[in-house]
């Protein structure tokens, strides 16, 4: 008896260890490893984390996963996606359909802004005192655009004048591409204050820029307007897996105009600080505007069309 004693014992411990284990095995599971979210620099690294950290709070907690941002200037998306250095984007429609084409991008969904809806596109300005009228009138003339890789920026005006029968590389005199951080606002103000005859402005920013008390919107003229085109979008690359696409999406989708999180301790509403009203389910079929532009500028992915 004294000798089957050890035994019993390592049988019962057995018995115990294994059921217990049984049990803990639905309820415990390895940490998820985090996702890596790339976040397009639209003004600067600043305006950047301001916006998009709560954002990137708000997705820990509805998703479960740590998030690791990084804040990525739009000439760098394409090669770092290449890398595989990303899960998911959020850019500007023209960098999606960039990366989708070289890549590959599975849509989450689209911005829906405050001030411009889900929808932006490019105008040419200038002052409301200049004799410039239509596209025409700016033969001659001295022009800046905006951000080269914004489609309000830069290539919805390239366009409207191309189709409006006048070419840019000709027919202006000089045009330029600013330097550094809020390339945009920078347009606004070249063409203010004279130092360029028009500009590549994006849809809303002369009203925003006006609410903030920086410009008055009566001081310019806009000469031309290009077709709407998306807005910013959320996309995840090739590698992540469909079931978490879709948590993700549902994670923007169920976004509320009242959802808040903290940050450093203070209380921060979600929406209200990254600018926008929510986020819609898109369609990559919608994109085929920013398509059609960039096949006819001869544009990546494009230029051997």
């Amino acid at each position: 008896m004294k000798g089957k004693r050890p035994l019993l014992i390592i049988v019962f411990v057995l018995v115990v260890g294994g059921t217990l284990f049984s049990l803990l095995k639905g309820t415990v599971s390895p940490p998820k490893a985090p996702l890596r979210v790339a976040f397009q620099v639209c003004n600067s690294l600043e305006e950047n984390r301001a916006r998009f950290t709560p954002l990137a709070r708000y997705l820990e907690e509805k998703l479960g996963r740590k998030i690791i941002v990084s804040h990525v200037n739009t000439y760098d998306f394409l090669d770092k996606a290449k890398k595989g250095e990303f899960d998911f984007i959020q850019s500007n429609g023209y960098i999606y359909v960039l990366v989708k084409e070289e890549v590959g991008a599975k849509l989450v969904a689209r911005e829906v802004k405050a001030d411009t809806g889900k929808d932006t596109g490019g105008l040419i300005v200038t002052r409301a005192d200049s004799p410039i009228r239509t596209v025409a009138d700016l033969k001659g003339k001295t022009f800046v655009f905006g951000p080269v890789l914004s489609p309000g920026g830069y290539m919805c005006q390239y366009y409207t004048m191309v189709e409006s029968g006048f070419d840019p590389e000709t027919d202006l005199a000089r045009y330029d591409f600013l330097k550094g951080s809020w390339k945009h606002e920078k347009v606004v103000y070249g063409v203010y204050f004279g130092a360029y005859d028009a500009g590549a402005v994006k849809v809303g920013d002369l009203e925003r820029m006006e609410r903030e008390g920086k410009i008055d919107r009566k001081d310019f003229r806009v000469v031309a307007s290009s077709p709407p085109v998306p807005n910013c979008t959320f996309y995840a690359l090739p590698h992540v897996g469909d079931d978490l696409v879709e948590s993700m999406r549902d994670a923007l989708l169920s976004l509320k105009k009242s959802d808040t999180v903290e940050v450093n301790g203070e209380v921060l509403n979600v929406l209200l600080r990254d600018g926008i009203k929510g986020y819609v389910a898109g369609d990559d079929s919608e994109y085929d505007i920013l398509r059609k532009m960039a096949r006819r500028l001869g544009l990546p992915p494009y230029e051997g069309d």
